[in-house]
């Protein structure tokens, strides 16, 4: 048997850890140095701007024993990392929703080649789940659609242009989160689909393009079809080795989701969930958590290795993997230099590019445009603590500049904002309706079908308004709670990017391109028990 150190690095090769801050911190250093961890998973709190997060790479980079993995959710719409000084891209249903793939596989191209020249290796994305479930709380707007051709055919797409760009794309969340109606994050969500309905629905994407995909994300989802008690697909052996490994004969790397999430500490506890999730064949482990804790991980998976439990064989070989997918997107220092020279041209080049496929998604979902030319329109919108949706400033700015304003508009069109609850009250509801009477409304919705309240405000300005219109800035089901809008749009996204293209078409004489990548209806998951 190797030393106890030996066996401590050939663990450490497959554990990505967590950085607290925007400098590479002491534990995490140490860490990296001695080969207890392998990389990390870099949040929104690693990056300030492209200097300083350029630098974070580069010390993990020169700290690390192994050579590391650097990865990174970008994926766009709601989860992206780094916006705020990269290309904000929209989620992948509003991306869907332009039907443009030349699109698409630009931007997928573009906020890669700007990662890699950051210094990343590793892009966990794309999202590859089927969202044949419209409650679905974690997904939702994440997924290109709930058809699995067209998921199959963007997600293959995608794929593409993240690996021409020099990173590894991770295909999630295997064998699919589409179908659940719970978080993994704060609980260990049900598949209920048949094996029918799994290989038609949730694994068609991954049978589509697992030939091209490096590398693959397992997700906390209990398939209750293959495994009786409750075991998320990350730990359960049938699912990892028995569907992925030897079924459909992957040789890639096979990663888990974060282990730090509810769905699994609730539960297992983390350190004997990541021996699990390598007893049941996944090679890499994210542990997104404080040094302390990652370390412990690292020291259970070698005294498991000591018990018998597991073998050095297992750990070589998901370490062999590992250096042969990586092997394939090593960037040379002179290669970097040569990267980040060009960054900022390719930011100004693509900002650009992602506002147009924003405003290319907005899809018109029921009715038409209303004529925005003249008086005041007030603008209800929900007071979200993670999306502001400031449209009324973007419109505003929009008539500032004059640039995408209608050409017979009246100089006095002004917009007036009142916001409300996410789920506001009968008395915030009759105090907000009564400023609505007889007046032109746009309402602003994020996911009313989950806030009885939101629903009712809506239904009462439908009934009270003058003219109106009804967006829908997240999921595009809000729609079935809002029949008392004749003109609905869709978003798909609540960004600030999406709110400035929203406000150029409110104000612009342009045709809406955008065409609903999901069904507008509540049903069942397809092939559920």
């Amino acid at each position: 048997m190797s030393s106890s150190q030996e066996l401590q690095k050939a663990a450490g090769k497959l554990i990505l850890g967590r950085i607290p801050g925007l400098e590479l911190d002491e534990g995490n250093k140490s860490l990296l140095e001695q080969g207890i961890i392998g990389g990390a998973v870099l949040f929104k709190e690693n990056g300030r701007d492209a200097v300083q997060l350029s630098q974070l790479c580069d010390d993990i980079r020169k700290s690390s024993f192994h050579s590391p993995i650097i990865s990174v959710d970008e994926e766009g719409g709601a989860v992206q990392r780094f916006d705020h000084f990269l290309t904000p891209l929209p989620s992948a249903m509003a991306l869907s929703a332009t039907g443009d793939m030349d699109l698409i596989a630009r931007l997928a191209g573009a906020i890669s080649s700007e990662l890699k020249a950051l210094g990343f290796n590793c892009l966990l994305a794309p999202v590859m789940d089927v969202l044949s479930n419209a409650a679905n709380p974690v997904i939702a707007t994440r997924a290109f659609s709930d058809d699995p051709k067209k998921v199959s055919l963007l997600a293959e797409l995608t794929v593409q242009a993240i690996s021409e760009a020099g990173l590894v794309p991770v295909g999630k969340h295997f064998p699919g989160h589409g179908s659940t109606d719970l978080d993994s994050h704060l609980d260990l969500p049900e598949s209920k689909l048949n094996n029918m309905g799994l290989w038609h629905v949730d694994l068609a994407p991954y049978r589509h393009c697992l030939e091209k995909l490096p590398a693959v994300m397992t997700g906390h989802v209990w398939l209750s079809e293959i495994e009786e008690k409750p075991l998320p697909a990350s730990l359960s052996k049938r699912i990892i080795s028995g569907i992925l490994r030897d079924y459909f004969n992957f040789q890639g790397v096979i990663m888990t989701d974060d282990l730090t999430m509810k769905a699994i500490t609730d539960n297992w506890g983390l350190a004997e969930s990541a021996v699990m999730a390598l007893e049941a064949g996944n090679d890499v482990l994210l542990v997104c958590s404080t040094p302390e804790e990652t370390k412990k991980v690292n020291d259970y998976i070698v005294e498991a290795v000591k018990s018998g439990r597991l073998t050095e064989e297992q750990l070589a070989a998901s370490g062999a993997r590992v250096d042969k997918c990586f092997s394939q997107y090593t960037c040379t220092d002179e290669e970097l230099v040569t990267r980040r020279a060009n960054l900022k041209d390719l930011l100004a080049q693509e900002k650009s590019v992602s506002l147009g496929a924003s405003v290319k998604a907005i899809s018109l979902l029921r009715g038409k445009l209303p004529e925005i030319t003249s008086g005041n329109w007030i603008v209800l919108v929900p007071s979200h603590a993670r999306y502001p949706m400031r449209l009324v400033p973007q419109l505003r700015e929009c008539l500032k500049r004059n640039k995408y304003a209608k050409k017979d508009k009246d100089l006095n069109l002004q917009f007036t904002e009142i916001r409300f609850s996410l789920d506001p009250t009968e008395e915030e509801i009759k105090q907000i309706v009564g400023e609505c009477v007889e007046r032109n409304c746009v309402f602003l919705s994020y996911r009313a079908l989950s806030h009885q309240g939101q629903l009712l405000l809506g239904a009462r300005v439908a009934e009270n308004a003058r003219e109106k219109l009804a967006i829908c800035c997240d999921l595009p089901y809000d729609i079935l709670g809002l029949p008392g809008f004749e003109n609905v749009l869709a978003t798909f996204d609540p960004s600030e990017q999406a709110m400035q293209a929203v406000a150029m078409t409110l104000l612009s004489d342009e045709d809406i391109l955008g065409r609903c990548p999901v069904h507008l209806e509540f049903r069942t998951p397809a092939g559920s028990a």
